[in-house]
């Protein structure tokens, strides 16, 4: 079956070549003709935006407007976007509402709360509704160190165990009705949460107030009157704080209709979505100006979201879109800075940066809320742009270097001037994706159908969005995931990279693999699976070898290289390292034992020894003839 599939992916690369020749072919022989209607694509699941990738943005389906996109971790991302004409709202991005109200509230929301506390065991059901904890000690939350900590606490816990009751009158259930409930909590070290006795959480050490929806059932469990959200807390060493509140769902948005969705077309570098909002139409587009090939973007930290209206009739009509962020759900912080800046209006919380043209922008920070918003009319030709930074903020490692991001290499640029370039530029770039889409999706349907479309296209926003562009202190370009030099991932990104003619990328995952071999410290005769884990190459993260999965694999990726770029420069500077990958495998081989019926497994070891040395005799009869 791998056999099967290298031949195969062979033939694709040749079909990938012929249908470039024949778009550029067409592209020359029309210049003047305008850009046909691309072929749309709706993933079941894609890369929305490729900023960083500790904040891509993934998107399930054709749900903008229904939930939230959500961050590779899975955790959502809370913005919403409304359009309001004529005074209705229309929400076409982001779920029903993210915003919280205290039912209860956490320490530093409020002047502290008061709870019943325990240091020592006080026996079964005390996390019970009904029970008689009069006894107890009675203290001011948040519990722990009274100096010296980065949360401020008003009662000293000091012991290894506490166990706290906190009373929380409900005038009227009902207003929980059609509301979605929370719990919020932080704690150093260990934590166990209960609502009336039901069990809600447990979880270990956070710095940042974590936040858990309560489910149907629990809630169900909240009457009229005196209710008790119950802790047990552990400290297992060093500081010990315990902090948690009940909050409520707040439908600040509840009278805002889903805009209607006409279209979705998800592209290489962007995804476009059309709106039907009353007589107005909004088209947005989100836009990864990274993966343009005319500037060298690689691994900019900046996207942006173009957007436009259109009446369908002469009417006049008042315009306005509105983009809210949740930064405290986001990042459990509260601070929010903003200012202007050559005509843009920044605000940026924690590690993330929103900027809007300032002329028609509005910015305001309501409930740990950034709400930007901006008068789409005339004056502005009824269009603009919002742009997404984020600053990953950790030194990469290497070989006891600090290595920089490529797009910073040097130690001198900052977010916000990237942000402000892209800004200033934007409609350029928006021309450059839309012909770069247009030639990426005609390749596409000419080497395979709609699913093979649609797997290329996505898998290189994907790449873009799990992938880290390093560059080396000899100025070599390398490319990490969050598992450094990972083999077996890089493989799997050859095709898509292939497709798209990204041989420097290519090279970019092999380099570091090819200086961590060629260094003194590594004595092997084969490439390990991988160097370490993000911000850190240091040492395996995967204890097996995979010896010969790892030497296969990376000679097959290298004869692809050579093959794409018909030079044989790039083996030729790793020829060493190679060759020592194939004896490896070549003495492997003789000690191997193949069945004399059946097929083998596609993953069996000797089908891995047979594709990589097939790859090493192609690289010798390339060597030869390039």
């Amino acid at each position: 079956m791998e056999i099967r599939m290298y031949i195969r992916f062979v033939a694709t690369w040749r079909m990938i070549i012929a249908s470039g020749i024949i778009s550029l072919i067409y592209a020359c022989a029309c210049p003047d003709e305008k850009t046909p209607r691309l072929s749309a694509i709706v993933p079941t699941e894609h890369t929305l935006l490729a900023v960083t990738p500790s904040l891509s943005l993934q998107l399930t389906g054709d749900t903008l407007n229904k939930s939230y996109p959500q961050l590779r971790t899975g955790k959502a991302f809370p913005i919403s976007g409304f359009l309001r004409v004529d005074g209705i709202p229309y929400r076409f991005m982001g779920g029903d509402s993210l915003r919280i109200s205290p039912l209860a509230p956490l320490s530093k929301d409020t002047v502290g709360w008061t709870g019943k506390y325990s240091f020592l065991f006080p026996g079964k059901g005390w996390e019970q509704r009904v029970y008689d904890d009069s006894w107890w000690s009675e203290g001011k939350g948040a519990f722990g160190p009274l100096k010296g900590y980065y949360y401020p606490a008003h009662t000293l816990w000091g012991a290894e165990n506490i166990y706290v009751r906190r009373h929380i009158k409900v005038g009227n259930r009902n207003v929980l009705k059609n509301h979605k409930v929370y719990v919020r909590y932080v704690c150093d070290d260990r934590i166990k949460l209960f609502c009336n006795g039901k069990h809600l959480l447990e979880s270990g050490f956070t710095h940042q107030t974590k936040c858990q929806r309560l489910t149907d059932e629990a809630i169900n469990q909240i009457v009229d009157g005196d209710n008790i959200l119950a802790a047990y807390c552990r400290n297992t060493g060093g500081a010990a704080l315990l902090d948690f509140g009940l909050y409520i769902e707040n439908k600040t948005y509840a009278d805002a209709e889903p805009a209607t969705l006409k279209k979705m077309n998800a592209q290489a570098t962007q995804t476009q979505f059309i709106f039907q909002c009353r007589e107005v139409e909004l088209q947005i587009d989100f836009v990864s100006p990274s993966l343009s090939e005319k500037w060298d973007m690689a691994g900019w930290p900046v996207v942006f979201l173009s957007y436009q209206v259109r009446t369908e009739n002469e009417k006049e009509h008042t315009v306005e879109i509105m983009f809210d962020v949740d930064v405290e759900w986001m990042f459990g912080t509260r601070k929010v800075d903003s200012w202007v800046e050559h005509d843009w209006c920044f605000a940026k919380s924690d590690s993330l940066y929103l900027a809007m043209i300032a002329g028609e922008t509005t910015f305001s920070c309501e409930d740990n809320h950034i709400i930007l918003s901006q008068n789409l009319c005339a004056r502005n030709e009824n269009k603009g742009v919002l742009l997404i930074g984020h600053e990953e903020g950790r030194t990469f490692q290497y070989s006891g270097e600090n290595l920089r991001p490529l797009w910073n290499k040097d130690g001198t640029r900052e977010v916000k001037e990237l942000m402000m370039s892209v800004g200033n530029r934007y409609q350029k770039f928006k021309t450059e994706c839309d012909e770069l889409d247009y030639r990426w999706n005609i390749k596409a349907f000419q080497v395979g159908n709609e699913a093979f479309a649609g797997s290329m296209l996505s898998a290189y926003r994907n790449f873009m969005s799990s992938h880290r562009f390093v560059s080396s202190s000899d100025n070599k370009l390398f490319c990490f995931g969050d598992t450094l030099g990972n083999v077996r991932e890089a493989y799997k990104s050859f095709p898509a990279l292939l497709f798209f003619n990204r041989t420097d990328w290519m090279k970019g995952l092999l380099e570091p693999i090819f200086a961590y071999c060629e260094d003194i410290h590594w004595a092997k005769r084969y490439p390990p699976y991988d160097i370490g884990l993000y911000p850190i190459a240091s040492k395996q993260v995967k204890l097996e070898d995979c010896a010969i999965e790892a030497a296969a694999n990376i000679l097959m990726m290298t004869t692809a290289i050579i093959e794409a770029e018909q030079d044989f420069g790039y083996a030729d500077m790793h020829w060493e390292q190679l060759c020592l990958w194939a004896d490896y495998l070549q003495e492997r081989m003789k000690k191997m034992t193949f069945p004399s019926v059946g097929l083998l497994e596609h993953d069996d070891e000797r089908v891995k020894c047979v594709l990589g040395l097939m790859a090493y005799h192609k690289l010798v009869q390339l060597k030869g003839n390039l």
